[in-house]
Protein backbone atom coordinates (compact mmCIF):
# COMPACT_ATOMS: atom_id res chain seq x y z
CA UNK A 1 0.00 0.00 0.00
CA UNK A 2 1.19 3.53 -0.76
CA UNK A 3 2.73 5.60 2.00
CA UNK A 4 1.98 9.23 2.74
CA UNK A 5 4.05 12.08 4.16
CA UNK A 6 2.67 15.45 5.20
CA UNK A 7 4.94 18.38 6.04
CA UNK A 8 3.75 20.92 8.62
CA UNK A 9 5.85 24.07 9.25
CA UNK A 10 5.64 25.36 12.82
CA UNK A 11 6.53 28.80 14.16
CA UNK A 12 5.19 29.66 17.61
CA UNK A 13 1.96 27.77 16.99
CA UNK A 14 2.77 24.41 18.53
CA UNK A 15 -0.26 24.85 20.79
CA UNK A 16 -2.38 23.94 17.76
CA UNK A 17 -0.54 20.70 17.03
CA UNK A 18 -2.45 18.37 19.39
CA UNK A 19 -5.86 19.21 17.94
CA UNK A 20 -4.43 19.11 14.44
CA UNK A 21 -3.01 15.61 14.98
CA UNK A 22 -6.34 14.39 16.33
CA UNK A 23 -8.27 15.64 13.29
CA UNK A 24 -5.57 14.56 10.83
CA UNK A 25 -5.47 11.05 12.31
CA UNK A 26 -9.24 10.64 12.01
CA UNK A 27 -9.19 11.78 8.37
CA UNK A 28 -6.37 9.48 7.34
CA UNK A 29 -7.83 6.49 9.20
CA UNK A 30 -11.09 6.96 7.35
CA UNK A 31 -9.35 7.49 4.01
CA UNK A 32 -7.07 4.46 4.36
CA UNK A 33 -9.73 2.33 6.11
CA UNK A 34 -7.18 1.43 8.74
CA UNK A 35 -7.11 1.87 12.50
CA UNK A 36 -3.32 1.94 12.83
CA UNK A 37 -1.86 4.28 10.22
CA UNK A 38 1.61 4.59 11.76
CA UNK A 39 3.17 2.32 9.12
CA UNK A 40 1.50 4.17 6.25
CA UNK A 41 1.59 7.83 7.30
CA UNK A 42 4.21 10.18 8.64
CA UNK A 43 3.60 13.72 9.82
CA UNK A 44 6.76 15.85 9.77
CA UNK A 45 6.62 18.97 11.91
CA UNK A 46 9.41 21.41 11.04
CA UNK A 47 9.92 23.72 14.01
CA UNK A 48 11.26 26.88 12.40
CA UNK A 49 13.02 28.31 15.44
CA UNK A 50 9.95 28.83 17.62
CA UNK A 51 10.57 31.00 20.69
CA UNK A 52 7.70 29.60 22.75
CA UNK A 53 7.08 26.08 24.07
CA UNK A 54 6.29 24.60 20.63
CA UNK A 55 9.21 22.16 20.73
CA UNK A 56 8.14 20.74 24.10
CA UNK A 57 4.59 20.29 22.87
CA UNK A 58 5.74 18.57 19.68
CA UNK A 59 8.09 16.29 21.62
CA UNK A 60 5.23 15.21 23.87
CA UNK A 61 3.11 14.44 20.82
CA UNK A 62 5.88 12.35 19.25
CA UNK A 63 5.98 10.19 22.37
CA UNK A 64 2.28 9.36 22.18
CA UNK A 65 1.70 9.35 18.40
CA UNK A 66 3.94 7.03 16.41
CA UNK A 67 3.62 8.74 13.05
CA UNK A 68 4.77 12.17 14.33
CA UNK A 69 8.27 13.26 13.29
CA UNK A 70 10.05 16.47 14.30
CA UNK A 71 12.80 18.59 12.79
CA UNK A 72 13.97 21.47 14.99
CA UNK A 73 15.91 24.38 13.49
CA UNK A 74 18.57 26.23 15.48
CA UNK A 75 16.80 29.53 14.66
CA UNK A 76 14.12 30.94 12.41
CA UNK A 77 15.03 30.42 8.74
CA UNK A 78 11.67 31.13 7.13
CA UNK A 79 8.53 29.28 6.05
CA UNK A 80 9.73 28.24 2.59
CA UNK A 81 13.04 26.96 3.99
CA UNK A 82 11.08 24.87 6.50
CA UNK A 83 8.91 23.44 3.72
CA UNK A 84 11.98 22.60 1.64
CA UNK A 85 13.60 20.86 4.62
CA UNK A 86 10.46 18.81 5.21
CA UNK A 87 10.40 17.69 1.58
CA UNK A 88 14.00 16.55 1.96
CA UNK A 89 13.04 14.24 4.84
CA UNK A 90 9.77 13.00 3.29
CA UNK A 91 9.69 9.29 2.47
CA UNK A 92 6.12 8.82 1.27
CA UNK A 93 4.95 7.78 -2.17
CA UNK A 94 2.68 10.82 -1.92
CA UNK A 95 3.80 13.98 -0.15
CA UNK A 96 1.62 16.83 1.08
CA UNK A 97 1.94 20.26 2.64
CA UNK A 98 -0.54 21.65 5.15
CA UNK A 99 -0.61 24.32 7.86
CA UNK A 100 -1.30 23.52 11.49
CA UNK A 101 -3.94 26.25 11.85
CA UNK A 102 -6.43 24.09 9.89
CA UNK A 103 -7.74 26.98 7.81
CA UNK A 104 -7.25 24.48 5.02
CA UNK A 105 -8.96 21.64 6.92
CA UNK A 106 -7.39 18.15 6.95
CA UNK A 107 -10.74 16.70 5.84
CA UNK A 108 -10.04 18.23 2.41
CA UNK A 109 -6.94 16.05 1.94
CA UNK A 110 -8.86 13.09 0.42
CA UNK A 111 -10.24 15.37 -2.31
CA UNK A 112 -6.72 16.26 -3.43
CA UNK A 113 -5.37 12.71 -3.11
CA UNK A 114 -8.22 11.26 -5.18
CA UNK A 115 -7.70 13.89 -7.86
CA UNK A 116 -3.96 13.16 -7.91
CA UNK A 117 -4.54 9.41 -8.20
CA UNK A 118 -7.13 9.69 -10.97
CA UNK A 119 -5.32 12.22 -13.16
CA UNK A 120 -1.96 12.57 -14.88
CA UNK A 121 -0.96 15.45 -12.60
CA UNK A 122 2.10 15.35 -10.37
CA UNK A 123 0.93 18.25 -8.22
CA UNK A 124 -2.55 19.11 -6.95
CA UNK A 125 -3.16 22.37 -5.08
CA UNK A 126 -6.27 23.47 -3.24
CA UNK A 127 -7.98 26.67 -4.33
CA UNK A 128 -10.16 28.86 -2.15
CA UNK A 129 -13.37 30.04 -3.85
CA UNK A 130 -14.47 31.65 -0.58
CA UNK A 131 -11.49 32.68 1.51
CA UNK A 132 -12.29 33.27 5.20
CA UNK A 133 -9.66 35.92 5.94
CA UNK A 134 -9.67 39.63 6.58
CA UNK A 135 -10.09 42.14 3.76
CA UNK A 136 -6.42 43.21 3.76
CA UNK A 137 -5.15 39.62 3.83
CA UNK A 138 -7.35 38.58 0.92
CA UNK A 139 -6.55 41.62 -1.20
CA UNK A 140 -2.80 41.53 -0.52
CA UNK A 141 -2.63 37.81 -1.33
CA UNK A 142 -4.47 38.23 -4.63
CA UNK A 143 -2.35 41.25 -5.53
CA UNK A 144 0.84 39.30 -4.81
CA UNK A 145 -0.12 36.31 -6.97
CA UNK A 146 -1.36 38.59 -9.75
CA UNK A 147 1.95 40.47 -9.68
CA UNK A 148 3.95 37.25 -9.76
CA UNK A 149 1.87 35.99 -12.69
CA UNK A 150 2.63 39.21 -14.57
CA UNK A 151 6.36 39.17 -13.79
CA UNK A 152 6.87 35.49 -14.55
CA UNK A 153 4.30 35.08 -17.34
CA UNK A 154 2.43 32.51 -15.24
CA UNK A 155 -1.29 31.74 -15.36
CA UNK A 156 -1.77 30.24 -11.92
CA UNK A 157 -4.99 31.04 -10.03
CA UNK A 158 -4.68 33.88 -7.52
CA UNK A 159 -6.68 32.12 -4.79
CA UNK A 160 -4.35 29.18 -4.09
CA UNK A 161 -4.31 27.48 -0.70
CA UNK A 162 -1.30 26.15 1.20
CA UNK A 163 -2.74 22.63 1.11
CA UNK A 164 -1.27 20.56 -1.72
CA UNK A 165 -0.25 16.98 -2.52
CA UNK A 166 2.34 15.70 -4.98
CA UNK A 167 3.89 12.55 -6.35
CA UNK A 168 7.20 11.06 -5.33
CA UNK A 169 8.62 12.01 -8.72
CA UNK A 170 7.72 15.63 -8.18
CA UNK A 171 9.30 15.80 -4.72
CA UNK A 172 12.50 14.06 -5.84
CA UNK A 173 12.86 16.63 -8.62
CA UNK A 174 12.11 19.52 -6.26
CA UNK A 175 14.78 18.26 -3.87
CA UNK A 176 17.43 18.71 -6.56
CA UNK A 177 17.15 22.49 -6.12
CA UNK A 178 19.80 24.08 -3.92
CA UNK A 179 18.65 27.70 -3.84
CA UNK A 180 19.36 29.46 -0.56
CA UNK A 181 16.17 31.54 -0.69
CA UNK A 182 13.65 29.15 -2.24
CA UNK A 183 10.19 30.28 -3.23
CA UNK A 184 8.06 27.13 -3.24
CA UNK A 185 5.34 28.32 -5.62
CA UNK A 186 7.90 29.58 -8.10
CA UNK A 187 9.87 26.32 -8.11
CA UNK A 188 6.66 24.34 -8.54
CA UNK A 189 5.79 26.42 -11.59
CA UNK A 190 9.32 26.29 -13.01
CA UNK A 191 9.49 22.49 -12.83
CA UNK A 192 6.85 22.24 -15.53
CA UNK A 193 5.02 19.18 -14.19
CA UNK A 194 1.31 19.20 -14.83
CA UNK A 195 -0.62 20.74 -11.95
CA UNK A 196 -4.28 20.42 -11.01
CA UNK A 197 -6.45 22.64 -8.83
CA UNK A 198 -9.28 21.50 -6.59
CA UNK A 199 -11.73 23.83 -4.86
CA UNK A 200 -11.62 23.28 -1.10
CA UNK A 201 -13.40 24.67 1.93
CA UNK A 202 -11.50 27.41 3.70
CA UNK A 203 -12.19 28.20 7.34
CA UNK A 204 -11.34 31.15 9.58
CA UNK A 205 -8.53 30.64 12.06
CA UNK A 206 -10.13 29.34 15.24
CA UNK A 207 -7.36 30.11 17.74
CA UNK A 208 -4.46 32.51 17.94
CA UNK A 209 -3.01 34.82 15.32
CA UNK A 210 -0.91 34.07 12.26
CA UNK A 211 2.82 34.79 12.59
CA UNK A 212 2.89 35.74 8.90
CA UNK A 213 2.88 39.51 9.40
CA UNK A 214 2.40 42.05 6.62
CA UNK A 215 6.13 42.82 6.74
CA UNK A 216 6.97 39.14 6.22
CA UNK A 217 4.58 38.99 3.29
CA UNK A 218 6.28 41.98 1.65
CA UNK A 219 9.69 40.41 2.22
CA UNK A 220 8.47 37.16 0.68
CA UNK A 221 7.17 39.11 -2.30
CA UNK A 222 10.56 40.73 -2.86
CA UNK A 223 12.36 37.39 -2.49
CA UNK A 224 10.00 35.76 -4.97
CA UNK A 225 10.43 38.54 -7.52
CA UNK A 226 14.23 38.51 -7.23
CA UNK A 227 14.32 34.71 -7.54
CA UNK A 228 12.05 34.25 -10.53
CA UNK A 229 11.97 37.41 -12.60
CA UNK A 230 14.46 39.80 -14.19
CA UNK A 231 11.60 41.94 -15.47
CA UNK A 232 12.31 44.72 -12.90
CA UNK A 233 15.78 45.09 -14.41
CA UNK A 234 14.31 45.25 -17.90
CA UNK A 235 11.74 47.82 -16.83
CA UNK A 236 14.45 49.89 -15.17
CA UNK A 237 16.57 49.75 -18.33
CA UNK A 238 13.53 50.79 -20.38
CA UNK A 239 12.80 53.65 -18.02
CA UNK A 240 16.44 54.76 -18.25
CA UNK A 241 16.17 54.75 -22.02
CA UNK A 242 12.98 56.82 -21.82
CA UNK A 243 14.69 59.36 -19.56
CA UNK A 244 17.60 59.58 -22.01
CA UNK A 245 15.21 60.25 -24.91
CA UNK A 246 13.33 62.89 -22.91
CA UNK A 247 16.62 64.47 -21.82
CA UNK A 248 17.92 64.59 -25.37
CA UNK A 249 14.67 66.16 -26.56
CA UNK A 250 14.78 68.74 -23.78
CA UNK A 251 18.39 69.65 -24.58
CA UNK A 252 17.52 70.04 -28.25
CA UNK A 253 14.63 72.30 -27.34
CA UNK A 254 16.82 74.50 -25.12
CA UNK A 255 19.48 74.84 -27.84
CA UNK A 256 16.93 75.79 -30.47
CA UNK A 257 15.18 78.18 -28.10
CA UNK A 258 18.49 79.85 -27.22
CA UNK A 259 19.36 80.27 -30.89
CA UNK A 260 15.99 81.78 -31.78
CA UNK A 261 15.60 84.09 -28.80
CA UNK A 262 18.34 86.20 -27.30
CA UNK A 263 16.13 86.95 -24.32
CA UNK A 264 15.76 83.26 -23.42
CA UNK A 265 16.67 82.55 -19.77
CA UNK A 266 16.78 78.88 -18.62
CA UNK A 267 14.87 78.32 -15.40
CA UNK A 268 16.82 77.41 -12.27
CA UNK A 269 13.88 75.44 -10.84
CA UNK A 270 13.56 73.28 -13.95
CA UNK A 271 17.28 72.53 -13.89
CA UNK A 272 17.29 71.50 -10.24
CA UNK A 273 14.14 69.39 -10.73
CA UNK A 274 15.68 67.52 -13.64
CA UNK A 275 18.94 66.89 -11.74
CA UNK A 276 17.08 65.62 -8.65
CA UNK A 277 14.77 63.44 -10.73
CA UNK A 278 17.58 61.81 -12.71
CA UNK A 279 19.64 61.39 -9.52
CA UNK A 280 16.74 59.54 -7.92
CA UNK A 281 16.36 57.31 -10.96
CA UNK A 282 20.07 56.46 -10.85
CA UNK A 283 20.00 55.64 -7.13
CA UNK A 284 16.88 53.51 -7.60
CA UNK A 285 18.51 51.64 -10.48
CA UNK A 286 21.71 51.02 -8.53
CA UNK A 287 19.70 49.84 -5.51
CA UNK A 288 17.67 47.41 -7.60
CA UNK A 289 20.80 46.06 -9.22
CA UNK A 290 22.40 45.69 -5.78
CA UNK A 291 19.53 43.46 -4.65
CA UNK A 292 20.25 41.05 -7.50
CA UNK A 293 24.00 41.19 -6.81
CA UNK A 294 23.30 40.47 -3.14
CA UNK A 295 21.30 37.41 -4.13
CA UNK A 296 24.24 36.23 -6.25
CA UNK A 297 26.55 36.70 -3.24
CA UNK A 298 24.32 34.49 -1.08
CA UNK A 299 24.43 31.71 -3.66
CA UNK A 300 28.20 31.99 -4.13
CA UNK A 301 28.85 31.85 -0.38
CA UNK A 302 27.10 28.46 -0.40
CA UNK A 303 26.26 28.48 3.28
CA UNK A 304 23.82 25.85 4.60
CA UNK A 305 20.22 26.80 3.92
CA UNK A 306 19.28 25.81 7.46
CA UNK A 307 20.83 24.36 10.60
CA UNK A 308 19.08 21.45 12.28
CA UNK A 309 19.29 21.46 16.05
CA UNK A 310 17.61 18.10 16.58
CA UNK A 311 15.36 15.50 14.97
CA UNK A 312 12.85 13.09 16.49
CA UNK A 313 11.80 9.77 14.92
CA UNK A 314 13.67 10.67 11.72
CA UNK A 315 16.67 9.39 9.84
CA UNK A 316 18.86 11.63 7.68
CA UNK A 317 17.58 12.26 4.14
CA UNK A 318 19.25 10.43 1.27
CA UNK A 319 20.72 13.54 -0.29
Amino acid sequence: MAKYTFVVPIYNDGYLAAKFCEVFSQVMKSYLVCEDIADLVELIFVNDGSTDDSQERLTALSQSIRFVRIVEFSRNFGHHIAVTCGYGFARGDFVGLINVDMQDPPDQIPLLLDYLRNSDCDLVIGSRPARKDGFITKRSSRAFFATMNFLTNSRRPTNLAVLRVMTRRFVDTYNRFSEHRPYVNGIEEWLGFKAGYVAITHKPRATGKSSYTLFKKFRLAFDAILSFSDLPLKLTAGFGLLCSVVGFALCSYLIVARMLSSAFQPGFTATVSIVVFLGGVQILSIGLLSLYVGRILQEVQNRPRYVIKSTTNLSAPDR
